[in-house]
């Protein structure tokens, strides 16, 4: 199957489904946001509480998440709070089969300001990852192989997370992305099977 660090995201059918939801997903993460902030606390938890060497790749400040799919299952809780991005995603069955079959997640991510990400590298190129910029403030980028980019709100980037890979967000702010692992669209149907445990990362 072909094999390249970046890829063009208008050559996928999720990315305009993603896109045009876009202002409905963003208004369901600031008010999760919002919801969970007043009590002193957040509806996102530490990457690494599910695979639990993920958190190594914090070289300092600090990476969260909230769970839509993964690990076998809906998350119904956090589906629940965020619906409209939950129906968005459940038009991109690439990703929610992933999922569902062990080798991949959706989520939301939170890389909090003043936050670099190790160089790190997924488990497996039978899957890409799409991001959709939710929360972008200035002084965020992303290395994928050779190539550094940013995001862009209301805008999706896809990669191959096989390659190595390094996150900086030197803002005061929050970078929030809406994470699709999916699989490889060159990828036969046939060949779409999670052998090993494909969640977590190896860091470099």
């Amino acid at each position: 199957r072909p094999s390249q660090p970046w890829h063009d995201p208008a050559t996928f059918e999720m990315v305009a489904v993603l896109e045009a939801a876009y202002p409905a997903i963003r208004e369901e993460l600031l008010a999760a946001q919002k919801a969970h902030s007043g009590a002193g606390g957040t509806a996102f938890t530490p990457v690494g509480g599910r695979a639990a060497h993920d958190h190594t790749i914090v070289a300092k400040g600090e990476w969260q998440e909230l769970p839509l799919f993964g690990n076998r299952s809906r998350h119904e809780v956090n589906c629940a709070m965020c619906p409209r991005t939950a129906a968005a995603v459940g038009q991109c069955p690439l990703a929610t089969d992933l999922a569902l079959a062990g080798g991949g997640e959706t989520l939301f991510s939170v890389v909090r300001g003043r936050t670099h990400l190790r160089p790190h590298c997924g488990s497996t190129n039978a899957r890409l990852t799409c991001h959709l910029g939710i929360v972008i403030p200035d002084g965020c980028e992303v290395r994928v192989g050779n190539e550094t980019r940013t995001w862009t709100e209301g805008k999706c980037i896809v990669f191959d997370d096989s390659y190595e890979h390094e996150v900086w967000n030197n803002s005061a702010n929050d970078r929030v992305v809406l994470l699709l692992n999916f699989w490889h669209p060159a990828l036969p149907p046939e060949q779409r099977r999670i052998e090993v445990d494909s969640h977590g990362y190896d860091v470099r």
